[in-house]
């Protein structure tokens, strides 16, 4: 244990000599010259990268044909350039196995879910958030700290979400616009806005190829992939598995279900479902709904003596047509001689042998 620790300090102190010899340290000596910004870097090089988010400079281009996309950071670009190969690299994380489409996600995967979580541990309850604010709003639970606002009275855990609130009330920004043809209705909260714009029609996109409709952007451009001539694939990592697919979504489906073995639980009847759409759908349908599911099978014909007396078998051999009554007790095996006795059959006179 000493040994172990002795290294780890002369390798801490080794990489502190080793910063110090290049020129970096902590002091964040480059400062922002921008009126109403107090951004300060430690580097030359980030202080000129973060410039460029003001003056909106993009020097880093796309080369790849037909695409002029532009960035204001190189890893930035090398991240797009991943999404023109057909066989893209994926990451895996050697604690969880959790895939990641880029080393970026990785590294911040990582470091959130993996390296700071002693530090998001709460200390009372052991509870483990992800991010700073989450354990924050928590911890006012067992310090009892509250946040009252004097405007409507609402009370806030969270300080970051106690001074939004306020500032709605003290400034009242009116920042959504509805931009539908005739309407200049202005608003200050985004809930407000969405209500406001379904009482707008809808505005339908429209797929040049195949004339499928959709009711926004996005959806048509991620529709308009299936079309494209040449397609990224997406291969699963795992050893034996030769299953591919062209949206990394389906990907991260099948890994989760297959090979990770994580579904989707009902709370209701336990029942295990692949993906939380079809969970959805699940309880919509079977828990939820008021009307039985009425399942026939297919092909399934009506029966010709249907609507009437079943008769036995003992009735149709001999030749007999007996009351409903005496044909349940004949099939049942309950024999009463009185009614045999009266419907006994009579046997004709020309035949001895049946005699």
């Amino acid at each position: 244990m000493g040994q172990d620790t002795n290294s780890e300090t002369e390798s801490v102190s080794f990489e502190l000599e080793s910063r110090k010899a290049i020129g970096c340290t902590d002091e964040k000596k480059y400062k922002c010259s921008f009126d109403g910004c107090d951004k300060a870097f430690v580097r030359p090089s980030r202080l000129a990268r973060h410039i460029r988010l003001h003056t909106g400079e993009k020097c880093y281009k796309c080369n790849h044909p037909g695409c002029d996309k532009a960035y204001t950071n190189s890893s930035h670009l090398k991240r797009h350039m991943e999404t023109h190969n057909l066989i893209r690299k994926t990451y895996q994380c050697h604690e969880c196995l959790q895939f990641l489409s880029n080393q970026h996600n990785m590294k911040r995967h990582y470091n959130r879910m993996h390296r700071d979580r002693d530090k998001l541990t709460c200390k009372e309850c052991n509870l483990i958030f992800t991010k700073k604010y989450q354990l924050t709003a928590h911890m006012s639970m067992h310090t009892g700290e509250l946040h009252k606002c004097t405007y409507c009275c609402r009370i806030f855990t969270s300080v970051r979400l106690y001074k939004k609130h306020v500032v709605n009330h003290e400034t009242r920004k009116k920042t959504y616009t509805c931009t539908a043809s005739g309407c200049n209705e202005v608003f200050n909260k985004w809930r407000a806005f969405c209500n406001h714009r379904k009482t707008h029609p809808t505005i339908y996109h429209k797929c040049k190829d195949c004339d499928k409709v959709f009711s926004k952007e996005c959806h048509l451009k991620l529709h308009s992939k299936i079309h494209a001539k040449v397609r990224a694939l997406f291969p699963c990592s795992y050893e034996d598995c030769s299953r591919v697919y062209h949206f990394k979504s389906n990907l991260d489906t099948h890994i989760r279900n297959n090979h990770q073995g994580r579904k989707f639980q009902c709370d209701i009847c336990k029942a295990e479902i692949s993906s939380k759409a079809k969970l959805a759908e699940h309880i919509q349908k079977l828990h939820m709904s008021r009307k039985l599911i009425k399942r026939t099978s297919k092909g399934q014909r009506k029966r010709k003596d249907a609507g009437t007396h079943k008769r036995s078998a003992v009735s149709k051999l001999v030749g007999i047509k007996l009351p409903p009554k005496v044909e349940q007790m004949v099939i049942k095996r309950e024999l009463r001689i009185p009614y045999i006795e009266k419907f006994e059959p009579t046997v004709p006179d020309d035949n001895p042998d049946l005699r």
